[in-house]
């Protein structure tokens, strides 16, 4: 029967058509006709929703009124996530999933003119190191395919896929890593590449961990540019001697792209308007009234878009300048790759303990790899290269279909 492979991405998303006879075909979804649909969701009033590309084009031209959402394949695996309210209804993630999925499966079934039921899906290694949380996860959404229209519905580890799709020309047989570096995870495969079909047996090593690009535009936020939103905050009560800092649960959801927006949630909100009228202050007052303008104009996605704009132009320079004017935020940052490196190092060293994972699991050691396959976007970034040359030797890296190995291999999965 024909069948779409799907990769559902962080940051980007993408779908191909497996057909009856085998020929698989990408499918463009968005409206521009590319490939490549960015995982975004704008709503500004209930039943209508925008996607991609066209979701910041409304959410702009709409002065940011409604709910915009990025990166909710990361909500995935938290138990504590039970959802949002948008306009007055409460939807799970699944059911925020399935808005997407099924928005995928009706521009497909509109490109194919086939109303296609199956789907290979792809996932994480890892969606979490706890397996409860990773059987969450990956009931969710299967939950969600269920409720885009799809009932056959498998799934396949995103590295094994672009496993998969590098190996598919093989002639002769050797060790090879996948490290498919993401916006949300960072995911490694140990294979044995050869000609001829796969087994499990292939599969040497897997492990993953949900840091990639979204965790390093969150350094460089709560590093470098929340302060100038309240991060370093001081407030005294009345009736009170304590001094009172910003609290650090709510920096937490501040430095991330996908939980940023809950600051917009009502016990939140109201909670930051009464500390606000507390600040110690000048300098207080004016951060905290940032956050204000950041929360209540919906800036959350534009923010963390001119953070990723940063962190690449430090990949090229030795320093730039954060730049950000918006409705009652306007801020100059300097940023230099010198301290931006030393504040990602952490987030890298767990990303390197995460991918020698492979090698604990399958005996080998990092000089039995012939080669390492780069995909996805956060492989560009520079200090990963580095440390990926000193393990291995910058001579064996290959980069391989950066943003597309996925649901190519995706796509022979189900084939198979």
């Amino acid at each position: 029967m024909p069948c779409y492979a799907i990769d559902f991405g962080t940051s980007n998303s993408l779908l191909s058509y497996v057909a009856d006879n085998g020929a698989i075909t990408p499918v463009p979804l968005d409206l521009n006709s590319s490939k490549v649909l960015r995982s975004l969701l704008y709503t500004p009033r209930q039943h209508t929703w925008f996607f991609g590309n066209e979701a910041i084009n409304e959410y702009v031209s709409n002065d940011g009124e409604g709910r915009f959402l990025r990166s909710i394949k990361k909500f995935l695996p938290e138990p504590s996530y039970i959802g949002t309210t948008i306009h007055n209804q409460n939807l799970n993630i699944s059911d925020l999933v399935a808005v997407f999925l099924g928005e995928m499966r009706r521009r497909a079934n509109e490109f194919t003119g086939m109303n296609v039921e199956s789907v290979v899906l792809g996932r994480p290694a890892l969606y979490s190191l706890e397996k409860e949380h990773d059987a969450l996860a990956e009931g969710r959404m299967r939950k969600a395919a269920e409720q885009a229209g799809f009932k056959e519905i498998r799934f396949c580890p995103e590295p094994v896929a672009a496993g998969l799709d590098y190996t598919t020309n093989s002639k002769e047989e050797r060790i090879v890593l996948i490290a498919d570096f993401g916006g949300g995870t960072s995911d490694f495969t140990l294979m044995k590449a050869h000609a001829g079909d796969y087994s499990q047996e292939d599969i040497l090593g897997l492990s993953g961990v949900f840091l990639a690009g979204d965790a390093l535009d969150g350094v460089m936020m709560k590093d470098f540019i929340a302060p100038h939103f309240g991060s370093q905050f001081q407030y005294k009560l009345p009736g009170s001697s304590n001094v009172l800092s910003f609290p650090r649960g709510l920096l937490k959801k501040m430095c991330s792209p996908a939980h940023i927006t809950h600051l917009r949630e009502k016990d939140t909100w109201e909670f930051l308007q009464h500390i606000g009228k507390f600040a110690l202050s000048e300098a207080d007052e004016r951060h905290i009234a940032h956050l204000y303008a950041l929360v209540e104009n919906q800036l959350g996605f534009p923010l963390f878009n001119e953070i990723e704009k940063t962190k690449v132009r430090l990949g090229k320079i030795e320093a730039t300048e954060f730049d950000y004017q918006a409705l009652g935020v306007s801020i100059q940052q300097p940023v230099a790759n010198t301290g931006f490196r030393s504040s990602v190092t952490s987030t890298v060293d767990e990303i390197m303990s995460t991918m020698n994972g492979v090698f604990t699991q399958s005996g080998l050691t990092p000089a039995s790899v012939a080669q390492v396959v780069l995909t996805g976007g956060t492989s560009q970034f520079p200090l990963i290269r580095e440390r990926l040359s000193e393990t291995f030797g910058a001579d064996k890296l290959r980069e391989h279909n950066i943003y597309e190995s996925v649901v190519n291999g995706l796509a022979r999965f189900a084939r198979r």
